[in-house]
């Protein structure tokens, strides 16, 4: 069991309760001071999951520290691997599906042992694994919470397109409510995705993982300043960057964007961190967003071809709506706190409100405490 505390300040906060230091902030250069992904990948007009990599590389170059990647089997392997020089200086190697996370393991071993040589200094290097939904929700769920059981120090990264795009759109255990794939269509007694989607921080969290956050590349700062505190707190930390995949969801490839923020502004997807203290049982979770003004589920919905049929049940829609509102309950204390709306139906009674200012300081006391099962 441990204690759920919220921060009741709203925003991207450069400071962690596991650090002694504030980590860089990208918005004060003006421009970011490091290389990601070069020219030469593959990658799909308008996919998230190159955008996404390429922001994660960023911000760990701004530890100032060597960067070792292991990539999983998925699109991100399959569009890099055919030219490698496009990872720069960054160390990569490729792995099979399930095992991103013990093959990061193998590369800290080798680390240590460097480090205990005098080959190399000690924290000179950065340990990352990139994976998919489908190589960390299913296959290599596993290897993952082995790797967090083992309290390693490194940094997982969860690129979540929401299903299997590279070998042909099959769902995964991240694939949203009602959604279309090559194995959950629709039909006279199918009706898409019968399964609610798992939330994989929440699971590494609850597995032990000291600092798990949610991010997009739409919002980059956020991203950056996230993968940096994850970077650097000691143990087995994990980021899930929301990747928009243009063919997978059946939408136009020029409209990243405005997908990204329609998912924020329906509150499908909820930007936040958490930071658990397990000696001390409990956890610190931060609101990391809250949208300006709120919309239906459908806005979202209607955006993207792999929910065009679920649009023609208000019923299951229905049921998506109260999935979404839900979860964003859990938020209840530190919205009301900050004077925001908890329900669409009092957003829409009343004006928008502007969330505060991002928070400026280490983490505030707690607002409210619940009891769950970690």
């Amino acid at each position: 069991m441990f204690r759920v505390l919220f921060n009741s300040e709203i925003g991207t906060t450069r400071h962690s309760s596991h650090l002694a230091d504030a980590v860089l902030d990208p918005g004060e250069y003006g421009y970011v001071p490091t290389s990601g992904l070069l020219s030469g990948h593959q990658g799909c007009t308008g996919c998230g999951m190159v955008s996404g990599t390429n922001q994660v590389l960023r911000a760990l170059k701004l530890t100032g520290r060597y960067v070792a990647a292991s990539i999983g089997t998925g699109c991100n392997e399959v569009i890099t691997t055919q030219n490698t020089s496009c990872w720069g200086d960054v160390s990569v190697d490729h792995n099979n599906f399930p095992n991103a996370a013990s093959t990061m393991s193998g590369n800290r071993a080798a680390y240590e042992a460097l480090v205990r040589q005098g080959r190399i200094p000690a924290d000179s290097v950065i340990n990352v694994a990139i994976a998919g939904d489908g190589g960390s929700y299913d296959i290599g769920l596993q290897a993952l919470l082995a790797w967090i059981a083992r309290n390693e120090d490194g940094i997982y990264v969860c690129l979540n397109n929401e299903a299997y795009m590279n070998t042909g759109i099959q769902s995964s255990g991240a694939t949203p409510f009602g959604a279309k794939t090559s194995t959950t269509p629709y039909g006279k007694q199918a009706h898409g995705n019968s399964r609610t989607p798992q939330h994989l921080p929440d699971l590494a969290l609850a597995a032990g993982a000291p600092y798990v956050a949610v991010a997009t590349p739409v919002h980059h700062r956020d991203l950056m300043i996230k993968v940096q505190k994850a970077a650097l707190i000691h143990g087995p930390c994990l980021v899930e960057s929301y990747s928009v995949c243009p063919p997978g969801w059946n939408t136009e490839s020029d409209f990243f964007y405005e997908i990204t923020e329609l998912a924020l502004a329906t509150r499908v997807l909820v930007l936040y961190e958490a930071e658990l203290h397990r000696e001390e049982g409990y956890a610190i979770y931060t609101l990391s967003h809250v949208p300006e003004r709120w919309l239906p589920v459908t806005e979202y919905l209607k955006t993207q071809g792999r929910f065009q049929k679920l649009m023609r049940y208000p019923e299951l829609v229905k049921r998506v709506q109260a999935m979404v509102d839900r979860r964003w309950e859990f938020w209840s204390e530190v919205l009301q706190h900050n004077g925001l709306p908890v329900r669409r139906e009092e957003a829409l009674r009343e004006p928008p409100i502007e969330p505060p200012p991002a928070a400026a300081s280490k983490t505030t006391a707690a607002l409210a405490t619940k009891e769950v099962t970690a």
